[in-house]
């Protein structure tokens, strides 16, 4: 008798127990394995001489995002893409509304010019992008467009770094002593033995929101393909998105309020390109498969607060334009914050009551 043999053996109400313990533990030690996966690679690459910017974008980028990639990935192998895709998406609106609301009740959060003549724009191309491939529904195809969109994206930032401002090698004096001081052994099994963990981690999570979808399918009639996305993007995209979370609030408490919105924007790229891409080429979906959330809900939520958080600050820059203060930081107050987070418990409410298929 296998694992799930034996799961399946037991009384309900265990069954319940034990995912929703499962569910909690996998949280938590995504959590944890994010942060010694990515200190172990920030150690590795300080070690090898990597670009300093190199290191941050890439880096620390991928492993805030390693969450939502190996559970979407397990989960699309599994066949509930649509878990996947609620899983990408929910991510993206969760971080933009929870992730930054939250932030912006630490602080007022600094929006930088590049970021809104550059980095918005193009989450938002990618946003109308997507939405105009699952028209027809999501294939393989459609997958590898997605993915190769954001390496064209990744390689174009890498090109401004080296050839604008130079190779700055990240030669820090106080990283750099902090570094030398761990044995090359240690900073490997940190990378790996994290990866290794990120994956464990992944795969607990999957399987209590697999038995959750079934079960609240069944008791409730709901379809399987709408509970899987109602698991996605409620209590999954939440957990996965808690390394984006700790990062941008400590960010925010250390004074650092551009890491935030950077570590926000960079994650929601990737999770559309790499997360939702990685899941269509692993498991493509028919169109006739694909729940109507998937295909308008929530891609429309998804641009409509991307442009919401786009036209603060647009509209933050044109102020300041019009009143010739053109060399102070552009912010967002708390304000703004107390009104994203009213909007996520809005459409968390939503997707809970209202999803039917």
């Amino acid at each position: 008798m296998n694992l799930l043999e034996t799961f399946a053996a037991i009384p309900v109400l265990w069954q319940w127990v034990i995912s929703g313990i499962g569910m909690l533990a996998g949280m938590w030690l995504l959590t944890k394995s994010a942060d010694i996966f990515v200190d172990g690679a920030v150690g590795l690459a300080t070690r090898l001489r990597m670009p300093a910017l190199l290191v941050g974008f890439i880096i620390v980028g991928f492993g805030t995002s390693a969450p939502e990639m190996l559970v979407s990935a397990l989960a699309a192998a599994q066949g509930m893409t649509p878990l996947s895709l609620g899983n990408a998406y929910g991510s993206n609106i969760t971080n933009v509304l929870l992730i930054l609301g939250l932030s912006m009740l630490v602080a007022p959060i600094v929006l930088h010019r590049v970021a809104l003549r550059r980095d918005i724009p193009f989450l938002l191309a990618i946003i109308v992008l997507l939405f105009l491939l699952g028209l027809d529904g999501l294939s393989r195809t459609d997958g590898f467009i997605l993915i190769g969109v954001f390496l064209v994206f990744l390689f174009w930032q890498i090109g401004v770094v080296l050839f604008s401002r130079g190779i700055v090698a990240c030669d820090d004096a106080q990283e750099q002593a902090n570094q030398e001081q761990k044995a090359m052994w240690f900073i490997l099994v940190q990378t790996f033995g994290g990866l290794a963990l990120l994956l464990g981690a992944s795969q607990i999570l999957v399987f209590s929101a697999q038995f959750m979808a079934e079960s609240a399918a069944a008791a409730a009639g709901i379809s399987p393909e709408a509970t899987q996305l109602i698991v996605g993007v409620t209590v999954v995209a939440l957990g996965t998105s808690l390394p984006e979370l700790m990062a941008s609030v400590t960010a925010m408490r250390h004074g650092q309020p551009d890491i935030a919105l950077g570590n926000v924007v960079g994650s929601n790229c990737f999770n559309l390109c790499i997360v939702a891409g990685v899941a269509l080429v692993i498991r493509p979906v028919a169109v006739e498969n694909v729940p109507s959330a998937v295909l308008w809900r929530d891609p429309l939520t998804m641009l409509v607060t991307t442009l919401l958080l786009a036209v603060c600050g647009w509209g933050a820059w044109w102020l300041q334009y019009r009143r010739g203060l053109r060399g102070q930081p552009i912010t967002l107050s708390r304000f703004w914050g107390v009104i994203f987070l009213i909007l996520w418990v809005i459409y968390t409410a939503w997707v809970v009551c209202f999803t039917r298929g």
